[in-house]
This record gives structure tokens, sequence and C-alpha cells, in this order.
């Protein structure tokens, strides 16, 4: 009988070691899929900041709040000139399609009318003062409304992961509201589609980095 007992102890003792080995590899796994994936989150934050300052210094030639929209224009145009003639030792004036972007872009940045979520296609051309015809010709890669509603979206999603750099305790519903979004699934949709990571992992990786800070 003792010996039966013996035995049976033994067992269970290697039963608990065999569980408390599994459990062991199954931490050591979960931990390292969590190394894995805060360092996947780290780079495409890191990716993301890269696009926003790209599109800051992008859009920073014509940021001056002192000159006029016109005046802004023109300095691009003589920017980009001048840039020209570094490459090619002769001015090359920007065509029309590319001058029309460059103004209507950072008119639209500076103005945010994308805050309104009624804010389309349509709203965009009255905006810039051209008929749909002329806005078409301008902007071709915009002839479809379905197109140009990702590029405002974009541009939304682009202001809020600005506006989450400085807050990151605004809620959702902040967002939704401050950066014309309708709803939050859209919200969401266009934050991931402009910068290939989820609002949830932006959050997580801001909280950190201000934890780290402290």
């Amino acid at each position: 009988m003792n010996q039966l007992s013996h035995i049976y102890t033994l067992a269970m003792a290697d039963n608990i070691i065999v569980i408390l080995v599994v459990i062991v590899i199954v931490l050591l796994v979960l931990g390292g899929i969590g190394l894995r994936q805060s360092r996947i989150i780290r780079q495409r934050n890191e990716q993301l900041r890269r696009i926003l300052n790209a599109l800051d210094s992008y859009r920073a030639i014509v940021g001056d709040r002192d000159l006029s929209l016109d005046e802004q224009e023109e300095m691009v145009m003589k920017k980009s000139e001048q840039k020209s003639e570094m490459k090619t030792a002769k001015a090359a004036p920007l065509d029309e399609e590319h001058a029309f972007f460059v103004k209507m872009d950072a008119r639209v940045n500076k103005e945010k009318p994308f805050t309104d979520p009624d804010f389309d296609y349509y709203a965009l051309i009255k905006f810039m003062g051209v008929s749909q015809d002329e806005f078409c010709r301008l902007v071709p890669r915009y002839t479809d409304p379905e197109r140009t509603k990702d590029y405002i979206n974009s541009l939304r999603a682009e202001y809020a992961a600005k506006l989450l750099m400085e807050h990151s305790d605004f809620s959702m519903e902040d967002m939704v509201v401050m950066c014309g979004f309708k709803d939050a699934a859209a919200f969401n949709k266009a934050f991931k589609s402009s910068f290939g990571i989820t609002l949830t992992d932006y959050l997580n990786t801001i909280s950190q980095i201000v934890k780290n800070k402290v």
C-alpha cells in the first residue's frame, strides 16, 4: 500500500513538473510575442512621425500666416523654380496642375474646412472657387468623388494624429467631432488606411512614451 502511495506521489510530482514547464514555456512565448508586438508598434509609430514630419516640411513653405494664400502660392512656385534651377541649370516653373494642388492642399490644411463632417467632393470644389469641370482638369486624380473623400479623410486622420500627440487624453468621441468624421468607424478606417496602424496601438505607444518621460 505504501509502495503504491509512493508511486502515486511520484506520478503527481511528475505531472506538476510537466504542468509548470508548460506554463513557463507559454509565458515565454507570450512574452516574446508581446515584445515583438511592442517593437512593431514602435516602428509603426516612428513611421507615422516621419510621415507627419514630411508633410509638415512639405507645407512649411506655405505656412507663413503673415502672408496671403496667393502670396504663399507665389512663394511655392519660386522655391520650386529655384530647386529646378539647381537640378537643370535653367528655370522650369510648376505646371498648372501641380500649382493648383499645392495651393489647394495648403489652403485646406490652413483653414481646416474638413472639420465639418459634410465637407466632401463638392464642398472642396466650392471651397476652391472653381467649377467642377475646372477642378477635374486641374486635379485629374480626384475626378472620382470617392477618391476625393479618401483624400479628405486622410487630412482628417493627419489632423487627429497631430492633436493626439499633444492631447493623448482626448476620447474617441472628441476626435470624431473635432476632426470632422461622421462616426468612430470612419475615423478608425481612415486612420489605419493613412498610417498603417490602428488608433488603439497609436494611443498605447504615445502613452508609453509619456510614461518613459516621467
